[in-house]
């Protein structure tokens, strides 16, 4: 094991009760750990081995693991989780230079440290794409892909309005626009510009990086850093990508990404010149139903065109289309990792 001076990276992954996929997590994250990486696992608010199988792996992987093992309200979440991370992680690696963090029911890709690390040469975070584990995606099979078309036409029709609009938002244009706890990935400076990570039970991944677009700050949404993520129905954060799995496959009416404002409401922010920075986060009630997306989607292109520049007209183009019964992008269903 190297000494820390030689350590210039962290990895956080935040822990409650992941005895079950914790080996996957770390399997998957050794092969990439060399010298500089150290990975900090915070085992929050559990009552399951997680802890202990994790160390166990990682000894037999070789990884330089630190496992700080926690107990806090839950009305601080998994926020806290990676803030405590984060934290322990500046104060034993006197010469960190990145932060990164995913989530212990991932896998992230062979090369996810070292594309993180190279956009992170140019910008001050990273936000990676989101794909579904393939063996559960199957789990999915039953919900309507009518309705994640949909919402991904909506969701490319908010992205531009926010690029064309939106506070240091121009870097948005074409991207994925996820800003997914699973995958990010932080300079020291950045992180610490941002404040840190807010100590909330969900959205910590949205408002870091909110915070880091207003003050300026060089965003980029990657889409070769790439995390496979569970698609599990049992979540650890109340109002994440479990909650609204469930509630899409019961077929009762449900609600669209609360990062999706109406189109009425954004139209109003952009012309009074009141629009924040990306992502927004919407109040559970405001979120747009989602048999609604066809109309709000109508009403966001008629704006879009009405407003249209030379910078912007190529737009149309880009923006994804699709219909009821037509087959789910897997893109289309890792959206929901967003809300993690």
């Amino acid at each position: 094991m190297s000494f820390a001076r030689e350590k210039d990276t962290a990895v956080i992954i935040p822990a409650r009760n992941e005895a079950e996929r914790i080996a996957t997590c770390l399997t998957a994250l050794a092969p990439q750990c060399g010298p500089r990486v150290r990975v900090f696992l915070v085992v929050n608010n559990t009552y399951d081995d997680t802890a202990e199988r994790a160390r166990e792996r990682a000894t037999e992987l070789g990884l330089d693991l630190a496992i700080l093992t926690c107990r806090f309200a839950p009305r601080l979440g998994v926020g806290e989780a990676r803030r405590r991370g984060a934290a322990l992680a500046l104060q034993q690696m006197p010469n960190l230079h990145y932060l990164l963090t995913t989530d212990a029911d991932c896998a992230v890709a062979p090369d996810w440290i070292d594309r993180n690390l190279a956009h992170l040469t140019s910008a001050d975070a990273v936000c990676g794409k989101v794909e579904l584990l393939a063996e559960e995606a199957e789990w999915l099979a039953a919900i309507d892909p009518g309705l994640h078309i949909a919402e991904e036409a909506y969701r490319a029709l908010v992205l531009e309005v926010f690029a064309r609009h939106g506070p240091n938002g121009a870097g948005l244009r074409g991207t994925h626009g996820q800003t997914p706890g699973a995958s990010l990935g932080f300079t020291r400076d950045g992180y610490l510009a941002a404040g840190g990570f807010a100590p909330i039970p969900c959205g910590e991944d949205r408002q870091i990086i909110r915070a880091l677009r207003e003050t300026s700050r060089i965003v980029r949404h990657a889409s070769d850093v790439r995390v496979a993520a569970s698609c599990r129905l049992t979540g650890r954060a109340a109002g994440g990508m479990a909650d609204t799995l469930r509630a899409r496959l019961s077929g009762l009416p449900c609600r669209a990404d609360d990062c999706l404002p109406a189109a009425r409401k954004l139209i109003k922010e952009v012309r009074a010149g009141t629009l924040g920075s990306w992502p927004p986060q919407i109040a559970p009630e405001d979120c747009v139903p989602m048999e609604n997306l066809a109309a709000e989607s109508a009403r966001l292109r008629a704006f879009i065109s009405s407003t249209r520049t030379e910078s912007s007209g190529a737009f149309a183009s880009r923006a994804p289309t699709g219909a009821p019964g037509c087959p789910v992008p897997q893109t289309a269903l890792a959206a929901f990792r967003d809300e993690r």
